[in-house]
């Protein structure tokens, strides 16, 4: 029996022992280095950003025509269809001609009686019959007839309406029958010259500042897949979108396609000449992004410190930056999801 406390005895011995600290440990060196956080980091980049911009744009043809008749009738016949292709000077619809024909017989007929008049007070003139002030008013009648002749004639001529572009008919707005009023367009004709075309693009006011005519242009096309076309801006509106908020570049192509058509969507690769100053981190840095604005952090004496950043807009894979990174020259990337403020941090 006393064997047995003996050895109850050492047991409880044994493991007061085991239950020691070892002299060289401490439990303040176990728990600092079970918070460090390890991390990667990036360096801030200040300089100019040469950076594209993309936008789609719309093919437009920059030539369009509304041919109108210069005096108002019925329309006798109208010569062409939507669709329809037509060159220069071809006629497109003419008027009934019966009472402006009548106009200019009409006319005609007053500058006959007019050079009659003229002709015989000329004579009761010299007979001294007539006054100065009488043969002075039949030779200002007699001038206001042959004025009006040329005016009907004028207008009989314009009473035909023909096509003062080269282009395509791509509305019939008047059809015979009907009657029309003077300057009313009979149809609408776009230009389809390799000069005629462009592609019009809207560019939000950041954007548009950046680029200036001239500035080079890559142009992809959904139709002409497998093919890309050179081109630059060849026009800077100064006028915003009613509605859009947008401003308006024109690009012109360098070789068009061997066929557009207006409508077409293009995927325009602006590079502007001139680049833009920029202060620049990874995407990856950035930690409650709200999209205007978000928290990031550096390493200040081995401990994460919290910053808040104002966004001006995102490249890729990188995101400039308005304001927040005065004085900061590294940004923590890998890891900041995981940081507070204050914590200890390993790179």
């Amino acid at each position: 029996m006393k064997n047995i406390h003996i050895s109850i005895i050492l047991v409880f011995l044994a493991f007061t022992q085991c239950k020691q600290p070892h002299p060289n440990n401490t439990n303040g060196a176990n728990s600092d280095s079970l918070n460090i956080v390890n991390v990667k980091t990036a360096a801030v980049i200040h300089g100019n950003i040469d950076q594209s911009v993309d936008v789609l744009g719309v093919v437009l043809s920059e030539t369009e025509a509304r041919p109108s008749f210069k005096t108002g009738g019925v329309i006798h016949k109208v010569y062409v269809e939507e669709g329809q292709y037509i060159k220069k000077g071809q006629l497109i619809a003419t008027l009934l001609m019966n009472e402006i024909d009548a106009q200019v017989r009409q006319a005609e007929e007053g500058l006959s009686k007019a050079e009659r008049d003229v002709n015989r007070v000329k004579n009761l003139y010299s007979d001294s019959v007539a006054t100065i002030e009488q043969l002075q008013n039949v030779t200002t009648a007699l001038e206001v007839a042959k004025k009006t002749v040329e005016i009907a004639k004028f207008n009989r001529n314009y009473s035909e309406c023909r096509s003062p572009i080269n282009g395509r008919v791509v509305k019939l707005i008047m059809h015979n029958g009907e009657i029309v009023g003077p300057g009313n367009p009979i149809c609408g004709i776009m230009g389809i010259g390799s000069a005629d075309w462009k592609i019009n693009a809207g560019l939000v006011d950041k954007d548009w500042a950046r680029v200036k005519v001239g500035d080079p242009v890559i142009v992809t096309m959904d139709a002409y897949p497998s093919k890309t076309f050179d081109g630059k801006i060849s026009e800077k509106s100064s006028i915003g979108g009613n509605a859009s908020g947008t401003f308006d570049v024109e690009v012109k192509l360098k070789q068009n396609p061997p066929n557009l058509a207006v409508g077409l969507i293009s995927k325009l690769k602006i590079m502007p000449t001139t680049n833009e100053k920029m202060t620049t981190i990874p995407i990856e840095a950035l930690v409650n992004s709200n999209g205007r604005s978000a928290d990031a952090f550096t390493i200040v004496d081995g401990k994460a410190k919290k910053i808040r950043l104002s966004i001006s807009k995102l490249l890729g894979d990188k995101v400039a930056i308005i304001n927040g990174l005065e004085g900061v020259n590294s940004v923590v990337t890998t890891g900041s999801m995981y940081l507070e403020d204050g914590d200890l941090v390993k790179e």
